[in-house]
């Protein structure tokens, strides 16, 4: 016997059950015999697998017994990029996760789903994307891995970066687009901040955001892998709502993205030190398009006088309408602020 064949049947056949009763069609058991070439028995034993898992919920006796998704819920499909549009991919095949959950679930799966998968379709120069979707008591994970050049370097080729790590810094900020005749750049940095936990891997490099300590974070891959993974946990009971997500960065007048808090630490490569000018000017880069300004030094020891008079006293006069509020500084990150911004600046650890 072959145990992977016959496994790999198996996941077929219950893929076919749930698809069979989540569109309501008639007679499933007979269909399904036709189709895989199995007896009734057969069925009736992955209908039985599939309500213990929780994929399904019977009803009724056993002679007149119907079924109905239960609230475990799984989807999983391989989609050629040139040929999907994000929205009938979700309607068709994945909106049915959450259903049943509260809206403001509902919208934050939607939004999430829809704009990671455009940007594959717009900008992974890939050609096929692969989408996992599992909803369980505790967590709705989302997987969408597309096999094109990889986000990092895409950005870091078009921007002129001199490093794929710079993108992960720029992608902390929030509106980074390279396509900004038909992209905001908005997309990534609210959906890392709407999710529970956010995820966007490519090469050895990844760009993770944390909601439970409110912490976007660089991270080194031991395997470099091709493309680009994002992985994202929501919690179906999740009372956060996208409105207040964008609230949060919103001017409140203009209706504008026009704040960012922008981790310190991401250009904080190893056995580096925040000293010169120009590493000053990289985590200024872009700052111009935000309005206010929140710079957090955690996990930042010291820093140079060079790289704080370029930020605090050159960018700021150069720029007079953006607000540059420090955050997180340890004692001899304040004293050095201190001497270009005043005694008063910003908000120590």
């Amino acid at each position: 016997m072959d145990i992977a064949k016959t496994k790999k049947k198996s996941q077929a056949i219950r893929r076919h059950l749930i698809d069979a009763v989540r569109s309501g069609r008639a007679d499933i058991v007979a269909e399904a015999c036709e189709q895989f070439g199995i007896t009734r028995q057969a069925v009736h034993r992955h209908f039985t697998h599939l309500t213990r898992e929780g994929f399904l919920e019977a009803l009724g006796t056993t002679r007149g017994r119907t079924y109905r998704l239960g609230p475990k819920r799984q989807q999983s499909g391989v989609y050629a990029l040139g040929a999907i549009a994000e929205d009938r991919v979700y309607a068709s095949d994945f909106a049915y996760i959450v259903d049943g959950l509260a809206k403001n679930v509902q919208g934050i799966w939607h939004y999430g789903f829809t704009e990671m998968l455009n940007n594959a379709i717009d900008h992974s120069s890939g050609n096929q994307v692969a989408i996992t979707a599992l909803r369980d008591d505790e967590w709705l994970m989302l997987d969408i891995r597309d096999d094109g050049e990889g986000i990092f370097r895409r950005i870091a080729r078009l921007m002129d970066l001199g490093d794929p790590r710079e993108a992960i810094l720029e992608l902390s900020k929030g509106k980074l687009t390279t396509d900004p005749a038909n992209h905001t750049g908005e997309g990534i940095f609210f959906t890392s901040r709407a999710f529970d936990f956010f995820q966007i891997a490519s090469g050895d490099l990844a760009f993770s955001h944390d909601d439970k300590y409110e912490k976007d974070l660089l991270v080194h891959l031991k395997d470099e892998a091709g493309g680009t993974t994002v992985n994202m946990l929501l919690s179906p009971t999740t009372e956060r709502t996208l409105d207040s997500v964008f609230n949060e960065y919103t001017d409140a007048e203009t209706l504008d993205f026009s704040k960012t808090i922008v981790p310190v630490r991401l250009a904080l490569y190893e056995g580096v030190q925040l000293v010169s000018r120009s590493q000053a000017k990289r985590i200024m880069n872009r700052i111009e398009r935000f309005t206010s300004v929140i710079l957090d030094f955690e996990g930042v020891d010291t820093v140079g006088r060079s790289f704080v008079d370029e930020i605090f006293r050159v960018f700021a006069r150069n720029h007079p309408a953006i607000t540059i509020t420090p955050f997180n500084m340890s004692p001899e990150v304040q004293q050095e602020v201190a001497r270009v911004a005043g005694p008063g600046a910003g908000v120590p650890m």
